[in-house]
């Protein structure tokens, strides 16, 4: 006689008296996932001032070197130091007695000391009235991320430079020209004086020392902003007048124009608003587009019109700084690669001078923008944003 197969209710009776309470299994599985989690896992407990720890995952063990016995109890102050950015932490401050979510880098340590980017989260966890019992945080290692940006900033950095010192080689000729000019006249004028010396005429011998004087600084003007240009110094952020940078962008670059048969202006705009940036940087920039407008304008024919123009203005969001040549201009596809790595339209180019300079402009929060004049020539647009603490 067969054996009779259990009813379908029996079964599932059965199963369920084999099977865990759904509330252990559920425990059993949140705590294997916190276990094997890559992000570190805080909770703290929001109605205590000193904001105590009340809870650490193993992951979060791992993170910072600490088992959880010395961590309970204490609060995240425990893993900041000497390096530690002190308004990052008001800003966490802020956020938490605002019952607000907060996101950001900050740099911790662990217990030997040794310094980690940890990117962390934190956010509220509220009863069922809304009040904020607890704060939440998961926090991950991204050393090697931070690591990996100063890299490319240093990148940057070093291209940036070697882009300023061919820029200057490449202005050479005219350097020494420009410098050449001062001297002669500090020559002249000492011979000057030395005639005026003998026949005892104070007066001439006086005039002709106040001319050298000029003429050196000059002169040394000259060699200090070529200087400026080749040295390689970190960014510096201050306050600058974008129309007294184009105006000396202009004065380095005198004697190539006049060669050049270019006829150039400065055209300011009142109430032009400063802009924060470092003055070398932007300085850079304006070269770069002022020297690849040259260029382009001595490839043409030497009797069409050679002219540049260097608009300063302000705008609703802050400040632009208009290149305007009236050189032989690109078509569509060429303005379409123009700010791609090593495309380059001249015979001995590098295709990185309208690279360098657009990434120089970005780092300054600003973009740079190309479009065709509607006669000949292009023109190159640098927005900035005005200086918010004028």
């Amino acid at each position: 006689m067969a054996a009779r197969k259990p009813a379908p209710a029996a079964r599932a009776a059965a199963s369920r008296k084999r099977a865990p309470p759904r509330t252990v299994l559920d425990e059993h599985l949140k705590a294997a996932a916190l276990d094997v989690a890559d992000d570190g896992i805080v909770i703290s407990d929001a109605s205590d001032p000193e904001a105590p720890i009340v809870y650490v995952s193993p992951s979060f063990e791992r993170l910072v070197g600490y088992p959880a016995a010395e961590i309970l109890g204490t609060n995240c102050r425990m893993v900041q130091g000497p390096g530690t950015d002190h308004e990052t932490v008001r800003q966490i401050a802020i956020a938490l007695q605002q019952g607000k979510v907060f996101q950001g880098e900050i740099l911790n340590y662990r217990k030997d000391g040794t310094p980690f980017w940890n990117f962390l989260r934190i956010a509220p966890i509220r009863d069922a009235s809304g009040k904020v019992t607890h704060h939440v945080g998961t926090q991950t290692d991204v050393t090697e991320l931070h690591l990996a940006r100063e890299r490319e900033q240093e990148l940057e950095s070093t291209l940036a430079h070697a882009s300023r010192v061919r820029t200057v080689a490449a202005l050479g000729a005219s350097i020494a020209h420009e410098v050449n000019q001062p001297l002669a006249a500090i020559v002249s004028n000492a011979e000057a004086a030395l005639r005026f010396l003998e026949a005892g005429d104070a007066a001439e011998v006086r005039e002709a020392l106040l001319e050298i004087a000029g003429d050196a600084r000059r002169a040394g003007e000259i060699v200090l902003r070529a200087h400026r240009l080749v040295r390689k110094q970190p960014a510096q952020a201050e306050a600058m007048d974008p129309a007294q940078v184009a105006a000396e962008v202009l004065a380095f670059t005198r004697t190539r124009l006049r060669h050049a048969g270019i006829k150039a202006s400065v055209d300011a705009g009142k109430a032009v608003p400063r802009v924060l940036g470092d003055p070398i940087q932007l300085h850079q920039a304006l070269l770069n587009l002022v020297v690849n407008a040259i260029e382009a304008m001595e490839s043409q024919p030497a009797d069409l019109e050679r002219s540049l123009r260097v608009t300063v203005a302000a705008v609703a969001d802050g400040v632009v700084l208009r290149v305007a040549d009236t050189g032989p201009g690109a078509d569509d596809e060429s303005i379409s690669r123009m700010f791609q790595t090593f495309h380059t339209t001249k015979a001995r180019g590098t295709g990185l001078g309208l690279l360098v300079t657009r990434s120089l402009v970005e780092a300054h929060d600003g973009r740079l923008e190309v479009a065709r004049n509607r006669g000949r020539g292009l023109t190159f647009t640098i927005h900035l944003p005005g200086d918010r603490n004028p």
